[in-house]
């Protein structure tokens, strides 16, 4: 009898010692790290008067701070690199290393015990299906508000900040229609990005400083990744107008919108980018209005698939500089009034 109650101890020792140990998951572990204190480690950091943290980039080398860390989400976004995320994905950049390299680190930042990490087994397959953004059902939009006060709560007015584009020939009420501000942090000139609807969906800023190339510093940078964003910059504030024309002219950048409103052309938009995106494409489809495409030099909208696409739907129509009035990288309106009515009045319609 005493054999076998000493086997059965026996066994029971040995399934006690195979027990598996305990797993942390990535999302407890970044939890239980403050991205301040952890990032603090790295860089100086000073927090401003809306409750988040800025320091320069500890990506690169930098005068101005443009390094975010906002405390409530426990997410970074660096304006100089455009590099973003959580305290795992800092390290990994940071350090330059992979997923369960990081993982050990933050937990050995964390004080949680090596025997409680039983791996971070998560494979890599694994990690990536938690971390990747969730994607939207068919026909959703993907959009994060932020709050309708958030340019005069974040941002100054400071109109001495605002000769750059004066200079360009933007006037001061455009500017004030469409909400530049003054970012004394990151100096740059800020704007929103609106919705559709006009809610803020992102913010764009310009930088003033005057050695941004040899320095690295992008010219313009987003708030957020911009990636698709769901929106026409310029088409909350310029519906009516657009409506009433009965029709909508498109540029490539929102300083081009700002510029035409100088000049009263307030029937526009702009793509943010050099190409029509899936979203833009069926919004115009459903506005069932004539649109005329006003990209830069160097782009034909004749090569835009969805371009062409659109083209089945409603009347669009493009303006080329076929005569060589613009230099390269110029958009139509870059230079003046009487050059852009010029290349306007000569568009030419799209036809597949």
């Amino acid at each position: 009898m005493s054999c076998v109650i000493s086997l059965y101890c026996f066994r029971l020792q040995r399934r006690r010692r195979r027990a598996p140990p305990q797993v942390v998951e990535l999302r407890d572990l970044v939890a239980a790290v403050d991205l301040v204190a952890y990032i603090g480690q790295y860089c100086s950091l000073e927090q401003r008067r809306d409750g988040c943290y800025w320091g320069l980039s500890p990506f690169k080398e930098e005068r101005t701070p443009s390094f975010n860390i906002d405390p409530g989400k426990q997410l970074y976004y660096d304006f100089a690199t455009g590099m973003g995320g959580d305290a795992l994905q800092f390290a990994k950049e940071y350090h330059g290393i992979e997923t369960a390299e990081a993982a050990r680190r933050l937990k050995a930042y964390a004080n949680i015990p090596e025997d409680f990490h039983g791996a971070v087994r998560l494979d890599a397959a694994k990690i990536a299906k938690r971390y990747r953004p969730r994607q939207p059902a068919r026909g959703e939009v993907p959009q994060s508000v932020l709050p309708s006060d958030y340019m005069d709560a974040m941002y100054e007015k400071a109109p001495g900040k605002l000769s750059v584009w004066l200079a360009e020939g933007i006037g001061m009420d455009s500017m004030k229609r469409f909400q530049v501000r003054y970012d004394s942090v990151s100096n740059r000139l800020v704007f929103p990005v609106r919705g559709t609807d006009g809610s803020i969906i992102n913010v764009c800023g310009r930088t003033l400083d005057e050695d941004y190339k040899a320095k690295r510093i992008p010219k313009y940078v987003y708030m957020r990744s911009i990636g698709a964003m769901p929106t026409i910059f310029g088409f909350a504030e310029n519906e009516q107008q657009i409506r009433s024309a009965n029709q909508v002219i498109l540029f490539e950048g929102s300083k081009s919108v700002m510029l035409a409103d100088t000049w009263g052309i307030r029937n526009t938009g702009a793509l943010l980018t050099s190409h029509l995106s899936e979203w833009q494409m069926r919004e115009l489809i459903r506005l069932q209005i004539p649109v005329v495409f006003a990209l830069d030099r160097e782009i034909d909208p004749r090569e835009d698939k969805r371009i062409c696409r659109l083209s089945k739907y409603t009347k669009v129509e493009a303006v080329t500089d076929t005569k060589g009035l613009l230099q390269p990288k110029m958009a139509p309106v870059d230079s003046g009034a009487e050059i852009f009515h010029t290349l306007f009045s000569a568009r030419t319609q799209i036809r597949i």
